[in-house]
Order: C-alpha cells, then structure tokens, then sequence
C-alpha cells in the first residue's frame, strides 16, 4: 500500500477544518435561530412592543398639571399604571404623571364604556356594535361585533378580551380573545340575559353575570367558564337578586356583589363565603382582596356608614361621614371616600379615614402612588 503523500496528508486536514468550520457555522446558525425564536414568541407572548410603548409614553415631557377639560363631558377616570385615562362622551383621552397627552381615543360610541388593566384600556360601545383597546400611544385593535349588539365586555390583566353580544336564535353569545386578539372561545347562552362578563388574571377563566327566570321569580345569575373546557363549569342562581359587580381574586376566586348580599366562590362554582348587606346599599367598590360598601342616609344622625371586608369577606373595618358620598375608590392599597365637598383617604381595613384638600372634585382614581382628580380648573394630580 502507497505511503500518504505530505500533500494527502495536508489535504486532509484541510477537509476536516472545512467540515469542522461547517459544522461550527451550522452550530452558531442553530443556536441563532433558536434564539431569534425563542426572543421573538417571548415577544409575541409577553406583548414586550405595546408595554415598551407604554414606557415612552410615560417618560413623555408635559406641561404639568392642572390640563384643561373644558368642553368635554366626563364619564370616569380610569388607572393606566401611574398613568390616567380621561373618558368623555367624545372619546378617552390618555395622560402621563407630567400632564403630557400621549394618545387621543376618539370614537362615535353612542354609549360608551371604558375598562383598563395591565396599561391597556377596553372601550366599546354598549347597545352598539363597535369596541377597541388601545395602550398609552396607539390603538392595538378595533372590531365591529356583526349580527347582534354589545352587552358587556371586559379586559384581563394579561390583555385578554370578553365580548358579550346579543345574537339571532340565543339570548346572547359570548366570545373571548387572547392577549393577540384572536378567537379562542365561544359561547351561546341558551337560558338567560347576560348583563356583565369578567375575565379571570390570567386570561383562561370568565365569569358571566346574567339574568333568568327561576319557576315564577327573577334571579341573578352567576356562569363560570373555563377556556380548556367545553362545558359550564358552574351556573349559580340569586333567587329575588340582581349581580351588580363581580370579579377575580389571584386566588382565582370570584368575588360577587349583589344587591342584597357579598359572596366568594372557587373557581368551580363552590360558595367560600358570604355576607348579607346590613343596610340598604348606596355605592360600593369590588376590587381583587377587598369590598367596600356605603349605605344609610346622610342626614339621619348615623350618617353614611362604610364597612371595609376582606377577601374572604370578613368584616375588617368601619367608618361614618355625614355628607352624601358620591364614589368609593380602592386598589387594594387605599380607599377614597368622595363626598360632597370633601375627599377623604382611608387605608384598605379603615384603621383610619382622613379628610383631604377637596379643590371642588367631582372626579377621583388612584393610579399608582398618585391621585388624580377633576376639578373646575380641569385634570389634576396629587402624591398619596
């Protein structure tokens, strides 16, 4: 057998570094592509654009506070993170912490309504067919519901989207989108009107408040459901009551307000608790671990009384003021107490309820460590 030439031998070797640089490039190439992926579904999934857009339109530069309001009809303050969103009847219009107006929702909506969360904002148009969500800089979808018109409609935490509409053969349907805002779940509700939906923290749970007909009797109705199921997981009835408010814990949980009683189910349908209404009701406040409840009459020597609950509906506190209060407002941190001519701040258990400069608001919301409020002069924002 010949002997390998010095040139066999060096050509040789510069195969094996060819393959190896091929197989090293194809390597780098592998792991490149699985990063790209991976980085652009983290993306697509943790919606990293619109939150990254909300970050800008903080940092804006503005003019500060008060901004005029003039001309313009208010229907709520709405938390975006520590920023605030103004809905009026012409439209919503978003403000950062330095008064700068980072974004302009206008619409058509004969009735509109607006739900924030997760630096989102939901508004649609009740008795109409058009809803939209936008973040702090720029609409992200807007939709036109066909063969019926809105009911209700509700914005999770992580971006998810509930539509209730009336639709022909069924007294309504249901559909739920995911945080990319496509289909994911559908419902036709065979049995009851649909007055309110809400979707759990996570996007994978709703809850419907409805009413129906018990044998002679109008009830309330409470329906649960589970994206990954394809059945009810739990239809609750309220014999003689109506569902004014519900919503999800992080304990996936469901507090329930009515207008005699507070309730607390499982995510399965199962009552945790429950708290008759000592008192006829005047306004209340339903947030995730707490519930806030005003009744009585101001002019009766009692006054207005507040009782604070906790989650598991445990009576933790109580507080009076003798003016006719006209909202509460909680985020699980603080309570507002609006009343006619004064604004007074509580902590979440009502240890202590302290009255604040009013400045003539009529309008109030907490959004992270700031208060922000609508006076005559127009938007004002004040530090807890």
């Amino acid at each position: 057998m010949a002997k390998a030439t010095e040139f066999d031998k060096l050509r040789k070797s510069r195969r094996r570094k060819r393959m190896f640089r091929r197989i090293v490039a194809g390597l780098i190439f592998l792991v490149f592509a699985g990063v790209c992926f991976v980085s652009s579904s983290f993306v697509y999934q943790l919606d990293l654009g619109s939150r990254l857009d909300n970050l800008r339109a903080s940092l804006e530069g503005g003019d500060g506070f008060p901004v005029s309001m003039s001309d313009l009809t208010i229907l709520n303050l709405l938390p975006m993170d520590g920023d605030v969103a103004v809905a009026t009847t012409a439209g919503t219009y978003l403000y950062n912490g330095n008064g700068a107006l980072t974004a302009t929702c206008l619409n058509d909506f004969r009735t509109p309504q607006a739900k924030s969360a997760g630096g989102k904002l939901l508004t649609y148009d009740l008795g109409g067919t058009g809803l939209r969500v936008d973040n702090k800089r720029r609409e992200l979808w807007a939709e036109e519901v066909e063969g019926g018109t809105l009911l209700a409609a509700d914005i999770g935490e992580n971006g998810a989207v509930a539509v209730a509409q009336t639709i022909a053969g069924s007294y309504a349907q249901v559909t739920a989108y995911n945080p990319r805002f496509e289909l994911m779940y559908s419902w036709r509700v065979p049995d009851s009107y649909i007055t309110g939906v809400s979707l759990s923290r996570d996007g994978t749970m709703m809850s419907c408040a409805g009413v129906g007909m018990e044998g002679q009797h109008v009830a309330g109705l409470l329906r649960i459901h589970h994206f990954d199921r394809d059945e009810e997981v739990a239809r609750i009835s309220f014999p003689d009551q109506v569902v004014v408010s519900m919503v999800w814990t992080g304990e996936e949980e469901v507090q329930v307000v009515t207008d005699k009683a507070l309730y607390l189910y499982s995510k399965e349908g199962e009552q945790l608790a429950m708290a008759e209404l000592p008192g006829q009701m005047v306004t209340f406040e339903n947030v995730p671990g707490n519930l806030y409840v005003a009744y009585g009459d101001y002019r009766d020597p009692e006054g207005v009384t507040i009782l604070a609950y906790s989650g598991d509906l445990e009576q933790v506190g109580e507080a009076s003021v003798d003016r006719k209060v006209l909202s509460l407002t909680a985020d699980g941190h603080h309570l507002l107490v609006l009343t006619e001519g004064q604004l007074y701040l509580g902590d979440p258990s009502l240890r202590e309820l302290k009255a604040r400069d009013h400045q003539g608001l009529y309008w109030v919301c907490l959004a992270g460590s700031s208060l922000y409020g609508i006076t005559p002069d127009g938007l004002v924002r004040e530090g807890l």
